[in-house]
């Protein structure tokens, strides 16, 4: 079996957010998964502003990840920050968690509801949803009011938020499927789920992380990448102030 080198680059200074455990449930002697964070960057992406300025380093970082031979590529935000253009950077494929969440759930469920962290996201995502091509699918926005940064030392409250909030999204909006909208709520997608079928509710939930791991697996086991026509090299020119390496032209 073709072995499958997935690097996973969080765009964010922040150590400690993910690490090489998080990886350990789904590595098989065929799939192994590295990391990196930015040198470079703002600690968590929570608005505009953030995404803006992970981006630069997140190009070197997916260009340094495919020279030191890595088959695939994850950003692990739901901001997808530089997703197109890190596929124009590189030649492996370039998975973004939200755009992989966002079709698989309009192909599970139809409609999705996305439940994330702060309100304040609520513009961004819809209009990368909007980017998509998605927004007949998109059905609500929920926030549990929980920042990146405190998720560890408020677990339990976030789950009871995630569960209320994924049973409204349910109930009212009537979404078929839950997208959790950050990569910080990894491995509280089966909690969310019990929670909702102990009201009687059976949809997805989407766990973006270790679908995106899955997906850019499958990419390798394939041979397929993205398009070099959609997505070619930058062209050479004088670039100021940015310590990126060559493009593999």
């Amino acid at each position: 079996m073709k072995l499958s080198k997935i690097h996973i680059i969080s765009p964010i200074i922040t150590p400690g957010i993910r690490s090489e455990a998080d990886s350990k449930p789904f590595l098989r002697p065929d799939l192994e998964v590295s990391y990196s964070l930015l040198d470079i960057g703002p600690a968590t992406i929570e608005s505009e502003v953030d995404e803006a300025l992970a981006i630069p380093d997140t190009i070197k970082q997916a260009i340094k990840a495919e020279r030191a031979g890595a088959d695939a590529i994850i950003i692990d935000c739901m901001g997808d920050p530089g997703l197109n253009a890190c596929r124009e950077a590189v030649s492996i494929p370039v998975i973004g968690p939200c755009q992989t969440a966002t079709h698989i759930a309009s192909m599970l469920g139809g409609k999705f509801s996305f439940i994330t962290v702060l309100d304040r996201l609520r513009p961004m995502i819809r209009h990368i949803i909007s980017g998509y091509g998605l927004e007949n699918n998109y059905v609500s926005f929920e926030a549990v009011d929980v920042p990146v940064l405190d998720i560890e030392e408020c677990m339990e409250e976030l789950m009871t938020g995630l569960i209320d909030k994924s049973i409204k999204a349910v109930t009212e909006d009537h979404a078929g499927a839950i997208i959790l909208g950050c990569t910080g709520f990894l491995g509280c997608a089966e909690i969310i789920t019990k929670g909702l079928l102990d009201k009687g509710i059976n949809v997805p939930v989407i766990d973006p992380i270790p679908l995106a791991i899955h997906i850019a697996d499958s990419f390798v086991k394939t041979d397929l990448s993205h398009s070099k026509n959609v997505y070619p090299f930058p062209e050479l020119k004088k670039r100021i102030g940015f310590d990126l390496p060559d493009f593999n032209y």
